[in-house]
């Protein structure tokens, strides 16, 4: 296994772009395999940023928006890519996310667009946001999410989910 990228730390749409620029640099795949890497990348940073409850207030005063923090990783291994993130959660979310993440990883790819397409249809009655995220990048990687949820104290828990990017697509 090699490790192509890691950071800790708040998560922001300027490191994120920071991060990509130097993943193509330094990875070496399939056009196909680059673009997953980069989709799943950018959907798992952004669950960071958006719904980590762990956050900073942007480093210049005119940033009103708080920035998640966590942490975020690539390793390339023989016959695939790993990207995985992980961040503090309110206790309360872990269940939810759990559920989510095991019902995307029962259904197939014609299921999971459907389910994608409900959830959408659903935003304005609940917030979706992070599990269309969490849809779509199942749909992208074609592989299961592998999730862990950690209870850290009363109100908290830590999430970590990683995912597989083959190397080589079948489809």
């Amino acid at each position: 296994m090699k490790n192509v990228l890691s950071y800790h730390g708040p998560v922001n749409i300027d490191l994120v772009s920071f991060m990509a620029n130097y993943m193509k640099e330094v990875v070496n795949a399939e056009q196909a395999v680059t673009k997953r890497l980069f989709k799943v990348f950018i959907e798992l940073a952004q669950n960071v940023s958006l719904y980590s409850a762990h956050s900073k207030k942007g480093w210049k005063p005119s940033e009103e928006m708080n920035r998640g923090i966590g942490w975020l990783q690539v390793d390339e291994n023989e016959g695939d890519f790993t990207v995985a993130s992980g961040n503090l959660i309110r206790k309360e979310h872990g269940n939810i996310l759990q559920r989510n993440c095991d019902e995307i990883n029962m259904l197939e790819e014609d299921e999971l667009r459907e389910l994608k397409r409900k959830t959408r249809n659903q935003a304005d009655v609940r917030d979706v946001g992070a599990h269309i995220g969490l849809i779509h990048t199942g749909l992208i990687s074609g592989n299961p999410l592998n999730v862990e949820i950690s209870p850290i104290d009363d109100n908290h828990s830590f999430f970590r989910i990683s995912v597989k990017i083959d190397k080589i697509i079948n489809n």
